[in-house]
């Protein structure tokens, strides 16, 4: 399990933050969502704990449901790291893997760059050839999208 979130981490960190992939892959959504989810939901779980004890009938015990609301606010940013790595680790569809060769192909003849062959490319590997394509040509592969 640890190994599928570090996965996920390094899915989060790799995929290039472009507006346009949105069009093609809901990763981009699910990792802003999981970048903003993070900043957040620990706030939330403080206020979720101090709202319960703050408006509280006396005779009414509310520990466990302060605590299972805030354990459930928190597990909202490792749920998306859980799903990321394994969409990480998961192969690439037929209808991606043509993109993920031309990009391929286009980076080692045009920049001579060594991309290893991937016999099965998973959405890490179309990841690490996205950001690649980023850092070569910057936004300018990304606009002609």
């Amino acid at each position: 399990m640890f190994a599928i979130l570090q996965a996920g981490q390094n899915y989060l960190n790799t995929f290039p933050n472009q507006k346009k992939l949105n069009l093609f892959l809901p990763d981009y959504r699910l990792i802003r969502l999981v970048k903003l989810s993070s900043r957040i939901m620990p706030a939330f779980a403080c206020f979720a704990i101090i709202w319960q004890f703050s408006f509280a009938d006396p005779e009414q015990t509310i520990t466990a449901n302060a605590i299972i609301t805030s354990l459930f606010a928190l597990s909202i940013p490792f749920q998306g790291l859980f799903w990321l790595g394994k969409r990480a680790e998961s192969p690439l569809p037929l209808s991606l893997l043509e993109w993920y060769e031309t990009l391929r192909q286009k980076l080692i003849h045009e920049q001579h760059k060594k991309i290893g062959d991937q016999a099965v490319p998973s959405y890490q590997d179309f990841a690490n050839l996205l950001q690649l394509a980023e850092k070569t040509w910057g936004d300018a592969y990304f606009d002609e999208l």
